[in-house]
Formats: C-alpha cells, structure tokens, sequence
C-alpha cells in the first residue's frame, strides 16, 4: 500500500513539473508590464524602446566641448513630445493624438494640445512642464485629438496667445475668442524666434504645421499632415529657402499603400531630408519602412521623447 502511495505521489509531481515547463515561459511574458504584443507590427518593425530618461538622440544632437557648453542652454532648441499614441519615457500615458513643447533660450511653442486635457497636463508635470508658463500654443487642425486638451490648457491660468488656420470653425474661435487671443495664421508669419508657421494648406481639412529656422537645416514638425507630408515639406523648403533637417510628427499614412509610402520616401531622398521622426498616424508600415530606408538617420520618438538641436 505504502509503495502505491510512493508511486501515485511520483507520478504527481512528474506531472506538475511538465505543466511548469510547458506553461512556465508564457505566464512570465504575460506579467511583464514592458512586453507590448501587438500582432499588426510588421515582421521587419521594431517595438518602442524605453532609455534612460538622460539619453537623447545622438543622431541629432552634436558632441558638446568645453569651449561651447557655457553657450549651449542658451543656443538651444528643444523638443519635448509631451503627448502621443507611442510610448518612450517610463511612466507617462499615451492615448490618440499629438503634442509637442517646443523651447528655445526664454521662448516656448506648444504645438497642438492631444486629445484630452488631464493626460496632458498630467504628462507635463511629469516632465517638469508648467501649464501657466506656456506662451503660445500653434494648433495644426481642428480635429479634437490635437485641439482637446485647450480648455484645461487655458483653466491652468495661463494666457497664452492661440495660432490657428482661418478655417477653424465659428463655434470654436467664439468659445476661445472669449478667453485667449486667438491669431489667424498667414504663410511665413513669426511666432517667437526662429520659428514660424507654414501657413494653412488645403486638406481636408485645412492644416498648418512649425518650421523651426536651424542653423543645421529647417525642423518640420506636423500634426496629421492631411496636406500631405511630402507636400508640406517642400513648401517649407520652398518657401524658406534652407535645407530640411529634421522632419517629426504625424505623416497620415495609416492607409497608404506599400509603393505610396516608397514614393514618398523616394521625395523626401529627392527633397533632402536628413532625418525623419514619424509618429501619431504614420501608421505601423509606414514607420517601419522610414526606419528601413532612413537606418540611423531614422529618430525613434513617443512620449517623453526629448530632441535637442544645438542652434
């Protein structure tokens, strides 16, 4: 009886042990909150990263030395993606839509505000942004996952002074109007040093983006691009005349096809694009086949995402 025992016992922990072999690697993946499974990546894409929050994109910014590091705050251009649907910086939220803070020397730009106000503002504390210190905000279009987060933007306090294409609607600069200086944008026109907007282009809808006047070339940065991206981008080397350093933002490519996004990679070659830092809509293929194409020059970005660029 007792040798049964023995034997019926073994049996039972031979049993329990192939079930932790055969189930032991899964449930580990499962539990691991950094491990994102998403089954629509392509094969060739790589998953989001998360670096340390010191390291910044060495592709773009320069090795500082001694005789340019007293100079080096002051000559700086910052870009801080402070809302987005990729993830970057541990411990901030994503959701649909697009924003980025933008600072150089005692000046500040917030392009577009993502789609809702508490993510927004919860980001940017996190990062160490003050929601009352923002000067200016440039919104791309009117849809809501780049023009949600106004009002809490404006119940922070602050008073910043609002840049939007003639084509936002009636209801919205009546309900803006009456609590912050909204400004109708025109091609070309300042919105602190060394940035400007491109001027509204058809859509639809109607969307502007921020070019940024580098001493390394312009920084393009968009919010949907429903202009098209190629097309914005040679407006802005057209009319500003410079060489297109940095393109970033969302290119609305969700829905292009294979060869309509070669041929765009195809026109920024043609265009000179040094570097491309697509997010928001870019669309999964998309984004893959920029960083195929691009190789270094590709800039991983999401939210917390910080570029500087030595002016």
């Amino acid at each position: 009886m007792m040798a049964n025992w023995k034997i019926i016992h073994l049996g039972i922990l031979i049993a329990l042990a192939l079930l932790i072999s055969a189930c032991g690697a899964p449930l580990l993946k499962a539990e691991n909150p950094l491990i994102k499974a998403d089954t629509a990546l392509p094969a060739t894409d790589i998953p989001p990263t998360y670096p340390p929050t010191e390291i910044l994109s060495p592709t773009v910014i320069p090795e500082q030395t001694p005789e340019t590091e007293e100079t080096r705050s002051q000559d700086m251009i910052t870009i801080t993606l402070v809302f987005d649907n990729y993830p970057y910086k541990p411990g901030l939220e994503t959701a649909w839509g697009f924003s980025a803070f933008i600072t150089y020397q005692d000046q500040n730009v917030l392009f577009d505000t993502g789609a809702t106000g508490n993510l927004l503002l919860k980001n940017m504390a996190a990062l160490g942004i003050n929601p009352t210190q923002i000067q200016n905000v440039v919104l791309s279009h009117e849809h809501s996952d780049h023009t949600g987060g106004m009002q809490a933007l404006v119940s922070a306090g602050g008073d910043p002074k609002i840049y939007l294409p003639s084509s936002f609607s009636a209801e919205f600069k009546n309900y803006y109007g009456s609590q912050v200086e909204l400004i109708e944008v025109s091609p070309g026109m300042k919105i602190i040093d060394r940035m400007y907007t491109i001027g509204e282009m058809s859509g639809p809808p109607p969307e502007q983006a921020l070019v940024i006047d580098t001493t390394k070339g312009l920084v393009v940065i968009t919010g949907c691009a429903h202009p098209g991206i190629e097309d914005i981008v040679l407006r802005a080397k057209q009319e500003f005349k410079e060489d297109i350093y940095l393109v970033l933002g969302g290119f609305h490519l969700g829905n292009a096809s294979a060869s309509q996004i070669n041929e765009i990679i195809k026109e920024f070659n043609r265009i000179g694009v040094k570097y491309v830092a697509p997010c928001h809509c870019t669309g999964e293929q998309a984004i893959s086949k920029f960083r195929n194409a691009f190789g270094e020059d590709f800039i991983q970005v999401g939210v917390g995402k910080v570029i500087e660029i030595e002016n």
